[in-house]
């Protein structure tokens, strides 16, 4: 008489590939979230660029001193330094105290940046799309951001992957500054 094997499986089998997905698991979440803060600063650098240059690109489509201005870690706000009243006749003021703004909220709390020089909180593009000289009605360099440093407190610093904005002229760029290689794009 044969034998019959009932349809299913047997409890070791399950218990086998319970300890195998469990190795796995705890193998991958500490890698996970070490990719997760990395993707959240390379997330907060993208949104600031695109401020940066958002306030560049206004300055230039209207011709007029734009200001960039940093709050808090991540949040930003693009304006005119001179508020012009609707002179088109289109029933919106042709160069808004805020053309456009982002809030802090909505990037990772533990994402902390550091501008150089210390303090500054600010960086104005005339209708050059440069920065002002400051001998010809500009603001001073002294207060205006030159570097960006973007980071996550919530892993150490050998798994960051931290991430500099530099402003040089009329060029806005994310660099690495980690990367030492001479002809990388990615070097600061």
């Amino acid at each position: 008489m044969a034998t019959r094997h009932a349809p299913g499986f047997m409890l070791i089998e399950m218990l086998v590939v319970i300890s195998i997905v469990g190795i796995l698991a705890a193998v991958a979440i500490p890698s996970f979230r070490i990719f997760m803060a990395n993707v959240q600063i390379k997330s907060a650098s993208e949104a600031i660029l695109n401020g940066l240059q958002l306030a560049r690109a206004e300055a230039v489509r209207r011709n007029a001193q734009v200001r960039f201005t940093l709050i808090g870690q991540t949040g930003w706000s693009v304006g005119c330094l001179t508020v012009v009243g609707d002179n088109d006749g289109d029933g919106l003021q042709d160069c808004p105290a805020v053309i456009q703004s982002r809030d802090a909220s909505e990037s990772a709390s533990s994402i902390k940046t550091t501008v150089i020089p210390g303090g500054a909180a600010t960086i104005t593009f005339n209708g050059m799309g440069r920065i002002p000289d400051p001998d010809v009605g500009g603001v001073s360099l002294a207060s205006s951001i030159s570097d960006i440093t973007i980071d996550n407190d919530s892993i150490t610093t050998e798994q960051s992957k931290e991430l500099r904005i530099q402003i040089r002229g009329s060029t806005v760029r994310s660099c690495d500054p980690n990367v030492t290689l001479t002809g990388d794009g990615r070097k600061c």
